[in-house]
């Protein structure tokens, strides 16, 4: 599997183990109305259109009416690097189809991009060429993001990604530290949020959480995470490692809950399948196919034995 990068995965992972995350992005960014009850799950990335090309979108974020589950808002998540112009045809068409796809009046697209000279090129207006209809992407770059303060536990890793906080004081480490600690995410995904916040962290940033999760204040909810997640082999290449296998192994789990409530019955060779398989892109596949198909064969039709 290629090496994951991790400014460009972290606020993916994010928004996998909290699509609420993106509400509060569109919320404190747009001030779109997003009712407090509303219901935000992730849906699917791959965005056919009847054109013979697809577009695949980072993330999507299904917000429904929790009370009669009706989509409401469709959020598209795209981390960007560098400016890209062939995005001035790609991120149309992601809300378009995706619009289509779920049958949903409402689609915005988030931009993530943590160097702010490429956030202004990104930031640019797209022109459509029909009257009134122009695409003025929402970008947040590390000037130009959610206000830290109230913000819960996700909001404020986020942040620290981008990066919009300062990790290298003891107050934004400790802040990010407690940030990782009250998600109430499992111990797999605490250790994942770990992994991804020492790898955005800064030299000297670095060096300050590592001190202060070596502290008896910290030492029950980091420490053990930390060793496991690769210092035999060099923490540098463990964490990298630690990071791309719990993602795999997420995915896997996502795609076997999709499964599950959709009532689809795969066998036992299918499931082993699911979670032996290591690549990401097939995950992401499956995982897609699992939320229309109508059978678990449906699922894995393209695999060698099915």
């Amino acid at each position: 599997m290629p090496t994951l990068t991790v400014t460009h995965e972290a606020p993916l992972e994010l928004i996998r183990q909290h699509p609420d995350l993106a509400v509060d992005l569109v919320r404190t960014m747009i001030g779109l109305p997003v009712p407090d009850d509303a219901s935000a799950d992730l849906g699917p990335t791959s965005l056919n259109a009847v054109v013979p090309a697809e577009f695949t979108a980072d993330s999507v974020v299904i917000v429904s009416d929790r009370a009669t589950g009706k989509p409401a808002l469709v959020i598209v998540v795209e981390p960007q690097g560098r400016d890209d112009r062939t995005k001035a045809y790609s991120w149309p068409a992601y809300l378009a189809n995706v619009r289509e796809a779920v049958r949903c009046p409402r689609a915005v697209l988030i931009v993530i991009c943590p160097d702010a000279r490429e956030a202004e090129k990104c930031r640019q207006v797209i022109p459509m060429g029909h009257p009134g209809w122009d695409l003025r992407p929402i970008v947040i770059d590390p000037l130009h993001a959610p206000d830290a303060a109230n913000a819960g536990p996700y909001l404020i890793l986020f942040l620290a990604c981008l990066p919009a906080l300062d990790m290298e004081s003891e107050g934004g480490a400790r802040q990010v530290l407690a940030a990782i600690r009250d998600t109430g995410a499992s111990h797999a995904d605490r250790k994942r949020l770990t992994a991804i916040i020492l790898k955005r962290a800064s030299d000297a940033a670095r060096q300050t959480l590592e001190a202060m999760m070596s502290t008896t204040e910290w030492k029950d909810d980091f420490i053990e995470s930390y060793v496991q997640i690769g210092v035999e082999q060099g923490l540098e290449q463990g964490l990298e490692q630690g990071l791309e296998q719990g993602a795999a192994n997420a995915k896997a789990q996502d795609v076997l809950k999709v499964i599950d409530a959709r009532g689809l019955r795969p066998t036992e060779e299918q499931r082993a399948k699911i979670t032996a398989t290591a690549g990401i892109t097939q995950l992401d596949l499956w995982f897609d196919r699992a939320l229309t198909a109508d059978t678990a064969a449906d699922v894995f039709k393209d695999s060698i034995g099915e």
